[in-house]
């Protein structure tokens, strides 16, 4: 009976696979190295906003209004202007504010010199910068204002809440607690009347 060396079998098959590993690993050193071309179509894809994206500081552009949108806007500014003429003309507002002996002169003259300044200074952001300077306004002007000229913003709020005070207390005399309402649609009036002046 023959004896099969389980120990002889086990070494030539061990030595077979070590030749048969040499021989791939030859084979495939042999082989020039290849560099795998770059595909753009690996890439992950981008979103078209990374693309186009803006700097943090630019302001989205303005939604343009509808023509109903703008119609309804002047009618509303319109109606303010109407109501303003019409309160005017049932107190006698500007014969009440030259000649009436009731109302506090120094406090109403304070209050003219502070509504001049407001004046100048609107004139000065909506007329010299965009028009003489060049600098544009049409997205976010308060943050073009902030940048530009950082201190006309809090003249403004100092000036107006200082002249509503001086209007509000030199004419109490005259018209008594309906003063701030008087003053107050007379102000949105002439608010409301810059919608009709073209390059304001």
């Amino acid at each position: 009976r023959t004896r099969i060396n389980i120990h002889t079998i086990s070494s030539h098959t061990h030595t077979h696979t070590t030749i048969y590993t040499q021989n791939i690993y030859k084979t495939n050193m042999s082989r020039p190295y290849r560099r795998v071309a770059s595909d753009d179509s690996h890439k992950l894809p981008t979103s078209p906003t990374s693309s186009t994206s803006s700097s943090p500081f630019t302001s989205p552009p303005k939604p343009t209004k509808t023509k109903a949108e703008r119609l309804s806007d002047k009618l509303q500014a319109l109606g303010w202007i109407i109501a303003a003429l019409l309160l005017a003309y049932a107190t006698s507002l500007p014969s009440t504010l030259l000649t009436s002996p009731l109302i506090l002169r120094p406090l109403f003259h304070l209050a003219i010199i502070l509504f001049c300044i407001n004046t100048i200074l609107m004139l000065y952001l909506t007329v010299y910068l965009p028009k003489i300077v060049g600098i544009t306004t049409t997205d976010d002007a308060s943050g073009v204002w902030n940048v530009y000229c950082p201190r006309v913003i809090p003249i403004m709020t100092v000036c107006g809440v200082g002249c509503a005070f001086c209007l509000v207390r030199s004419t109490w005399g005259v018209w008594g607690f309906l003063s701030p309402l008087i003053w107050g649609v007379e102000f949105l009036g002439l608010l409301f009347l810059t919608h009709f002046i073209p390059w304001l």
